[in-house]
């Protein structure tokens, strides 16, 4: 019984049905009751049905942060303005997120705004653009089964600073992971362990570089996670432009990874 369970649990992760609350990083949990900015009027309301999973897809010229909230969270927002508890992706340009209704209807709110340094009075219409498609929970399980290999997660964040941390995803064995860089970077991929080194300085970036075998200066990287550990990538910019770099992360499940359970 507990072998079917975790079974089923990994086909819903790697099927992208499964949400964890911090599926990458920098998605954060704002701070207790946090006064949110005022809601643009590009904000998007995406309902999905039972047996269903929408991934919704955002695009946008201009990197945006977006808050992500379930109906409780939004009547709250909408009423207060409290960021309390809401799901926050920084500085995107280019998100797939999924929304799975396994037992009953869902419903999630988009609200993407300009973050603190950009241009003033928010994103307008049409400057964040909305996809949404709709697939059937257990023919995309059964897809995945017979070898097909599907999208798993995407985003595209704008790097400025010197160093960044992004959490690639919750993993398990079998994914296929696709990095690419706009421009001249170094970087290193760890596991959780080795990042709690690095922030409390036990480790620096050198030391993780020089032990770590998923590296490299170059444009892109193509791997395939071997275990459930969870990865993070750290970013360093090795020239500093006036225009961001761009790091884009896109993860595929593949059978490899569906036979990954017990």
């Amino acid at each position: 019984m507990a072998c079917s369970a975790r079974r089923l649990t990994v086909f819903l992760i790697i099927a992208g049905l499964i949400v964890l609350i911090v599926p990458w990083e920098p998605v954060t949990l704002s701070a207790a009751e946090e006064i949110a900015p005022s809601p643009s009027s590009s904000e998007e309301r995406v309902d999905v049905k039972k047996g269903l999973v929408a991934f919704v897809e955002i695009k946008t010229e201009e990197p945006v942060t977006v808050y992500i909230l379930y109906p409780t969270q939004y009547t709250k927002y909408k009423a207060t303005g409290s960021a309390d508890g809401i799901l926050e992706f920084k500085n995107i340009t280019w998100l797939i997120y999924p929304i799975p209704a396994l037992l009953e209807d869902q419903t999630v709110y988009f609200v993407p705004f300009v973050p603190k340094g950009g241009p003033k009075g928010g994103p307008k219409e049409g400057d964040v653009l909305f996809h949404t498609i709709y697939e059937d929970i257990y023919e995309r399980i059964d897809r995945l089964m017979k070898g097909e290999e599907m999208l798993r997660a995407g985003m595209e964040m704008a790097v400025a600073g010197g160093t960044e941390v992004i959490r690639l995803t919750p993993l398990i064995p079998g994914l296929k992971v696709r990095l690419d860089f706009s421009g001249d970077t170094r970087f290193v991929i760890v596991k959780t362990i080795d990042l709690a080194r690095y922030r409390k300085g036990v480790k620096s970036f050198e030391q993780l570089y020089e032990e770590s075998d998923l590296k490299g200066s170059e444009k892109g990287i193509n791997f395939s996670t071997t275990d459930f550990e969870d990865l993070y990538l750290i970013v360093r910019l090795i020239v500093r432009t006036r225009d961001p770099v761009r790091v884009k992360s896109v993860i595929h499940a593949t059978k490899e990874s569906a036979e990954s359970g017990c």
